[in-house]
């Protein structure tokens, strides 16, 4: 897996050939460094300034999907312009679209139920942060101590173990994450599909991420034609054709892109 700016001038020229360009990010480890907790993940200055530059640029859409709630990620952020992609595309605005999968309001109900008793069941322990974020739930478990991680997941799986059974709900897990989601057929790779089919003109799109939700966006991206980058050390089993090391790094291909 070549990491992406040590073959930059291959990639630079795909980009520039492209009549336009599909610019899509995670944020928590790729635009931010993973932190303790999700509130204090802020986008440095350098980054929003390149964010705001790339935007402006009438060949480039610029976008932000993550498993964050769709308000939060368009506080964080706050770009104009941009299009922003919550709950792992399940609301997404900007863009002149405004986008809620047909079926995710019908759990939020199960998510509060969910959130309650989970806030009750981890309440001993330490550094637990249980986000309710209307149409997904996710357990933050990154300031708690290693010995608890086993107990934290079993945690969550009993307590939506009879929505899991019966269908309704699955997990998902990722970095120091676990997350309980409504059981429908969406991701950050379909989610990837509606903004470009939304753009209407198919640009190439490049997607950057570092966790496992992301990897069938890689997948959606890559089978498009285009360029898919996973944020962190060596990992084999990323779908990823290409890597950067670092949000800091991700800042550098910002800047660049800036000169296409």
């Amino acid at each position: 897996m070549p990491h992406l700016l040590n073959v930059w001038q291959s990639v630079s020229r795909k980009l520039s050939e492209a009549s336009s360009v599909l610019l899509l990010f995670d944020y928590d480890g790729t635009l931010t460094p993973i932190v303790a907790r999700p509130e204090i993940a802020i986008l440095s200055d350098e980054t929003r300034r390149l964010l705001s530059l790339l935007a402006g640029m009438d060949r480039f859409v610029v976008g932000v999907v993550s498993g964050r709630g769709l308000a939060d990620l368009e506080s964080l952020v706050a770009i104009p312009g941009l299009v922003y992609a919550g709950n792992h595309g399940l609301e997404m605005s900007g863009a002149d679209m405004e986008f809620v999968h047909a079926e995710a309001p019908a759990f939020e109900e199960i998510l509060m139920e969910v959130a309650s008793l989970l806030q009750k069941g981890l309440a001993d322990v330490p550094g637990i942060v249980v986000d309710n974020k209307r149409l997904t739930l996710t357990v933050h478990f990154r300031s708690t101590p290693d010995s608890y991680s086993g107990m934290v997941d079993d945690t969550v799986v009993a307590i939506a173990k009879h929505y899991l059974d019966a269908g309704r709900m699955k997990i998902t897990r990722g970095k120091k994450v676990v997350e309980v989601r409504p059981n429908i057929d969406w991701g950050k790779g379909k989610a990837i599909e509606q903004i470009r089919l939304n753009c209407g003109d198919s640009p190439l799109p490049m997607f950057f991420g570092d966790d496992e939700t992301d990897e069938e966006g890689f997948v959606t991206v890559q089978d498009a034609g285009g360029i898919a980058i996973y944020i962190g050390g060596t990992r084999q089993n990323t779908k990823a054709l290409h890597q950067l090391e670092s949000p800091q790094e991700v800042a550098q291909v910002l800047a660049l892109l800036t000169q296409l």
